[in-house]
């Protein structure tokens, strides 16, 4: 099974309008804030923020051996929505069910990370205690253990950086 992270391009908007959706659906397990509209569209509904042009966004898509499996929307300073010491932030991570606990996800998950070089930062909703666990095994083993754990809004959230020799995967 061959992992591969590319860089979203205008012809992977419609991939990204369908696999948002189920992303979101996911979230509503663990936490509250979005919700089915009268067209059944989940809100709020922030895509069309990631889709546009920006120079601080980066939408990359997962794939496996070919085929979509999941994104990730990364944020680079001086994303707004990110703390002010941080180069990046992984904002959304989501890879198919269908994928998950079969390495995919940290292998996509570690590869973004050697994308990207700097100061990160990565927030899980609190009740999404797979996605705590996901996270702090993988940033764990990209950093060899260097990695901090601070509270951001009430949310676990991991500070490391990309920067220095990485612990061997």
């Amino acid at each position: 099974m061959s992992v591969e992270i590319t860089r979203a391009t205008s012809a992977d908007t419609t991939l990204l309008r369908n696999l948002y959706p189920l992303y979101l659906h996911d979230l509503t397990s663990f936490y509250d804030f979005y919700e089915i509209n009268e067209q059944g569209v989940f809100q709020p509904d922030y895509l069309d923020f990631w889709l546009s042009e920006r120079s601080d966004t980066h939408k990359l898509v997962i794939r496996i051996d070919g085929r979509p499996a999941g994104f990730a929307l990364i944020g680079q300073a001086p994303f707004p929505y990110m703390s002010p010491e941080r180069d990046f932030q992984m904002a959304e991570f989501f890879v198919l069910r269908k994928f998950r606990r079969r390495g995919v996800g940290r292998a996509a998950a570690l590869a973004i990370l050697d994308m990207f070089r700097g100061r990160w930062e990565i927030t899980e909703v609190r009740a999404n205690a797979p996605a705590i666990t996901f996270w702090r095994n993988v940033i764990g083993a990209f950093t060899g253990g260097k990695f901090e754990e601070i509270e951001i809004d009430g949310n676990p959230t991991q500070v490391f950086s990309s920067v220095e020799p990485q612990a061997a995967r």
